[in-house]
C-alpha cells in the first residue's frame, strides 16, 4: 500500500476521531469534563473555552475530511493534522512534567495525540518526499 493511501485513511480516520470528541466537548461538554474530574458546571466562562476548542476540532475535521478525498485539500490538510495532534500531545506533556500527573483518561489522550502526531509527521514528510499528495 503506498503512502498516499495511506495519508489519506489517516486523514479520514483522524477526521472521525476529531468529529466525535469535537461534537461531545461542543454539545456536552460538562459531562465530557466531569469524566476527567473537572467540573465546569455553571462556569459559563469556562464553558464558553470548551465548546469553543470543540468546534475548533470540529472544524478541523472537516478539513481532514475533505483533504482524505480531495487531492488539493490533501497537504494542508496533513500539516493541520501533524500540528494539531503534536501541539495538543505535547501541551500535555508538558503540563504533566510542570504539574503533575492528571487523569489515567488524559494520559490516555496524551499517548494518542503524540502517536497520530507523529504518524501523520512521518506521513506528510514521506508524501511530500514523494510529491504523492
Amino acid at each position: 500500500m503506498n503512502t498516499s493511501k495511506i495519508l489519506k485513511i489517516y486523514l479520514f480516520i483522524s477526521g472521525l476521531i476529531l468529529t466525535v470528541i469535537g461534537t461531545l466537548t461542543t454539545f456536552n461538554p460538562v459531562n465530557i469534563k466531569a469524566n476527567e474530574g473537572i467540573e465546569i458546571a455553571g462556569n459559563s466562562s469556562a464553558l464558553n473555552d470548551v465548546r469553543s476548542f470543540g468546534m475548533l476540532l470540529l472544524a478541523t475535521a472537516l478539513l481532514l475530511f475533505l483533504g482524505s478525498f480531495k487531492s488539493s485539500l490533501r497537504k494542508s490538510a496533513s500539516i493541520l493534522s501533524f500540528l494539531l495532534f503534536l501541539s495538543l500531545g505535547i501541551g500535555r506533556s508538558l503540563s504533566i512534567i510542570l504539574d503533575g500527573a492528571p487523569s489515567d483518561g488524559m494520559i490516555k489522550a496524551t499517548g494518542l495525540e503524540l502517536i497520530l502526531g507523529i504518524t501523520g509527521l512521518i506521513l506528510f514528510i514521506s508524501n511530500s518526499k514523494k510529491q504523492t499528495f
